[in-house]
Order: structure tokens, then sequence, then C-alpha cells
């Protein structure tokens, strides 16, 4: 039964440059994904807008706006450079908040921007810029944007800001594949570095770091997989996409090595394994309740037919309602799988597979558009409860 507990909850689941670094700084087995299985147990803001008081205290956007330095054409090396800052600049926000400025990229059509934890912090809501049509023209607060944080993730530094109004003809940012990135290959950075307002930047891949942890300042240990870059970055540059030459977002510039042109971007393919997710993931709340850790339970358990062998309704989270499906074969040759109601809705929106029943999950499924039906599959390596690699399904 600990086995059984253990893939449930599995299936749940120095620094330089952040934000700005100064003061202003089924039912049963039988349903499938796609099908709406019930299981037992602020007002969206739009359009441009002065922010109001944001999380108690007086957003002061004079004085973050103010740290925007004299706007002037973007500096672009030939031909190519050009064509990638013209194409994916206007896709690239300004984000404001009560402290400070940073980076963000547009990831959908219906206004979600990606960016880093870091630059929003523990802000409910966040001004958003988007680039002026004229290029170079003042930026001011009539400009800003109302936008909601809608997740969190603490252990790689990310996060996902909704705007609800997008300006016409900005199109969003596609994510790409950074297990294909070669050391030495191009990428690309636009952000506003202390202060200088859609910058683009050029560099190379130095190298793709697996499992890499980094920790601002005592603060919480981040881990992810990074690729470091010699693109120079600054305060400023965190939360803005590192692009590959077809203006695919590989990874998302977060911080500065000690050393010179140590510049580094959490990965593509951890950014796809956050928005699969659709709950926050917090350490500093989880190790501040790890004496009073939760453990899934069982909910109720009982006997099936097709295929032979046991289902049980788990409770994951503790509050009395089961929120998954484990379906155990009894034969080993067919796998073990689980359903998952990640976001809470009632409606299963994940399924994970052990194929061998050893405890850990081989691949799985996710409907990320909560449509009701699988958009993507993840696969995952022994041993890690994050796909590594990650397919668009048809």
């Amino acid at each position: 039964m600990k086995t059984i507990h253990a893939a449930a909850a599995a299936a749940a689941l120095s620094v330089a440059s952040y934000a700005w670094a100064a003061p202003l700084e089924a039912g049963p087995p039988a349903a499938r994904l796609g099908q709406a299985v019930e299981l037992p147990g602020g007002t969206p803001a739009s359009g441009k807008a002065d922010l109001p008081d944001l999380d108690g205290s007086a957003v002061r956007y004079g004085q973050a706006l103010s740290r925007l330095k004299p706007e002037g054409q973007a500096a672009t090396r030939g031909a190519a450079e050009t064509r990638i800052y013209q194409k994916a600049s206007p896709a690239v926000v300004l984000i404001v908040t009560r402290d400070g400025l940073g980076s963000g990229a547009l990831i959908s059509a219906d206004g979600k921007i990606l960016t880093n934890l870091h630059v929003v912090d523990d802000a409910e809501v966040v001004g958003v810029i988007f680039k002026p049509a004229v290029e170079g023209a003042a930026i001011g607060k009539g400009d800003v944007r109302r936008a909601r944080v809608i997740r969190r993730d603490e252990l790689t530094d990310l996060a996902l800001v909704q705007v609800e109004e997008v300006p016409a003809g900005v199109t969003p940012l596609a994510i790409g594949n950074s297990t294909t990135l070669q050391v030495g290959a191009d990428v690309h950075a636009i952000g506003h570095p202390t202060g200088e307002a859609w910058t683009y930047t050029r560099g190379i891949v130095s190298q793709v770091r697996r499992a890499y942890h980094w920790q601002p300042k005592g603060d919480v240990r981040h881990e992810a997989t990074v690729i470091q870059t010699q693109t120079p970055l600054n305060p400023g540059n965190s939360g803005g996409p590192l692009l590959n030459d077809d203006l695919e977002i590989v990874g998302v510039n977060t911080f500065i090595g000690e050393g010179e042109g140590l510049n580094y971007a959490v990965s593509a393919e951890d950014v796809k394994s956050f928005l699969a997710r659709t709950e926050d993931r917090m350490i500093r709340t989880t190790n501040a309740a790890a004496g009073d850790k939760c453990e899934p339970t069982t909910v109720s358990e009982k006997r099936t037919t097709d295929p032979k062998g046991r289902e049980m309704l788990v409770d994951r989270d503790c509050d009395g309602e089961a929120d998954s499906i484990v379906s155990i074969p009894d034969s080993r040759r067919q796998p073990m799988t689980v359903w998952v109601d990640e976001d809470g809705d009632g409606k299963l929106d994940a399924m994970y597979f052990d194929d061998g029943q050893d405890g850990t999950f081989d691949t799985a499924l996710y409907d990320t558009d909560a449509d009701g039906k699988p958009d993507t599959r993840g696969f995952f390596r022994k041993g890690e409860d994050e796909p590594y690699r990650w397919e668009k399904l048809d």
C-alpha cells in the first residue's frame, strides 16, 4: 500500500540578476481523459489602467517607471538578428511591480505571460507593458495593463501571469525544445536590463546543466535544468525569453553567476513541466509545514474486472476528498495507471503510466488547455518526477 501511496503522491507531483536587484529592484478506469469525470467529494481585470493598491501598499509606478532609460532604436548585428528582434520583441513585456521592473514573454493568445517568480515575488497583481508600436516611443503610467499572477513554482523560480487584453497583432512566442540544444548554438535574449527597455543581445550556448542548484542571498534553494550562455544579461533581464533562431523560447533568463560571461536560463523542458501543472509549488511553505506533512490516503478500494485488479480513490492533499484514481492490474504486464485531478475542479486532467509497476512513472498525458482532451505527452527517466521530454499530441 505504501508503494501505491508513493506513486499517487508522485503523480501530484552569487546571483546578480534578480528582477531589479536595487531597492527598486473517468470515473473509474472506464473513464478516459477527456470525459468530465466527477470525483467524490478576484474579479478579472481588463484593459489599460493605472494599477490600484496591489497588496496593501501604494504602488509606486512613477518611481519604478522612472528607472527606464530614454528609449532608442534597438541595435542589432545583421539581417538575421534584426528579423528575430522585430518578430519576437512585441511579445516581450515589461513587468512592473511596486518594487521594480522585470521581463516576461507572452506565450498564449489569451494573455498568459511567462516570467520568473522573483520578478513578481508575492504580488497578486502586477503591471504589464507591451512594446510600443513605434520603436522608442515614450512609456507612461497609462500604458500599464493590470495582470494577475495565476501560478508560481518556487523550485524552478517560474511564474505565470494573466493579462486580460493583448494588443492587436501581437503574436505569442512558442515554447521550443531545449533538449536538442547544442553547445555553441546561437541564442538570443530580449529584455529590459537596468531599465534599458526592449534591449536585444545575442550569444551562444556554453553548456546545458541538469539538476543545477542556485540560491540567491540565502533565500530558497532553486533547482532546474539550466542553459548556460554567453548572452549578456543584467538585472532587468530576469523573466525574459532566451530564443533560438526559430524564435522559440528555449529558456527563461533567470540569473547571473559570479564569474564573467556566466549567464543562466531555466530550460524550456522545466517550463513545460511548470505549465503542465495546475497547482503552485512553494518550497518554503512545504518546508514550514514539514512537521505536519500530508500523506496521501486511500478513500475507498474495490476489485475490478477490466482489467482484473484493484482500483482506489486516493486523497492526495488531505482535504478529505478523493482527487485521483489509482488502477493496479493483477498482471504486471499491464501498467499501473493514475488519473489525477490536478486543478481541483472535479475533472481528471492528467494520466500517469507506470509500465513495470515499479513505483516510477514512464509516461503521462496532460490536458494543459483545460478543453477536456489530452494535448501533451511527457516522458520520464527512472527516478525523476518531471518529464525530460515532451511531445504535442494531434
